[in-house]
């Protein structure tokens, strides 16, 4: 079990090129529950993959605090095809593993429990080449898990994949939340997935993102897929986070 805390940040400022550079956040403030699932929403270069760099340490705050749960440590799943090329499945889940000395027997335990509970039992010694991008992205996410980091950033981590993969994997996905009770920041364009998904789903403006809405989901959990739009309330839900998508 995850020692899950709460994300907290106040007047967060990320600019490109220093202060006098391109603004991506001005004065974002957030809050996420110890082990919330919290979905993050906003239009295109609103600066949502900014702040999840941010919070992982590739790049500086301008100004502001962040305030980062339990231990402070982050596990983070980036867009696209994260996979190294040059190792084989459970080498890419247990990666984080070995940067923090933990035996070998015990990645390898760890990485193959992971990969059995995301469905790929059986490939533990496959290449990413050989994989499809639902297997990919995986790997991404038991890689992530793998370090039991109390928060994990997770940047529209599906977005590549087909409409039945997508939800297998979203189920897949939820399974190890459950399990592991870590807080989770995940960016999407997708309302659906946001309200499939999500405890809380905030709402970004356009460029220079700033916090502009924050909804508390109502549906009950487990939620399914299928039957979400028919749930009392989705259509008034969905067109609050539509209208403040606009700009």
């Amino acid at each position: 079990m995850v020692v899950a805390g709460a994300l907290s940040l106040r007047s967060l400022s990320v600019s490109y090129g220093g202060a006098g550079g391109l603004c991506a956040l001005d004065g974002l403030d957030l809050d996420a529950e110890p082990g919330e699932f919290h979905a993050i929403l906003g239009p295109s270069g609103c600066g949502k993959s900014t702040l999840l760099k941010c919070l992982a340490g590739l790049i500086p705050a301008t100004s502001g605090t962040i305030g980062l749960p339990g231990d402070g440590s982050v596990a983070y799943v980036p867009q696209g095809n994260s996979c190294f090329p040059w190792l084989r499945a459970e080498e890419n889940v247990a990666y984080g593993l070995k940067l923090r000395g933990t035996p070998r027997a015990e990645r390898q335990r760890r990485s193959r429990e992971l990969l059995d509970t995301l469905g790929l039992t059986g490939f533990a010694r496959a290449f990413p080449a050989k994989l499809s991008e639902g297997m990919r992205q995986r790997v991404a996410i038991a890689r992530a898990f793998a370090v039991d980091a109390p928060l994990l950033l997770m940047d529209e981590p599906l977005s590549a994949l087909d409409f039945q993969t997508k939800i297998a994997v979203q189920g897949e996905l939820l399974a190890l939340w459950r399990e592991r009770r870590c807080t989770i920041l995940y960016v999407t364009h997708d309302i659906d997935e946001a309200l499939a998904l999500a405890d809380r789903v905030t709402v970004l403006t356009g460029r220079p993102g700033r916090a502009r809405d924050t909804v508390t989901v109502p549906f009950a959990r487990p939620r399914d897929y299928a039957g979400l739009r028919a749930e009392a309330g989705y259509p008034e839900l969905f067109q609050r986070l539509y209208r403040g998508l606009e700009p």
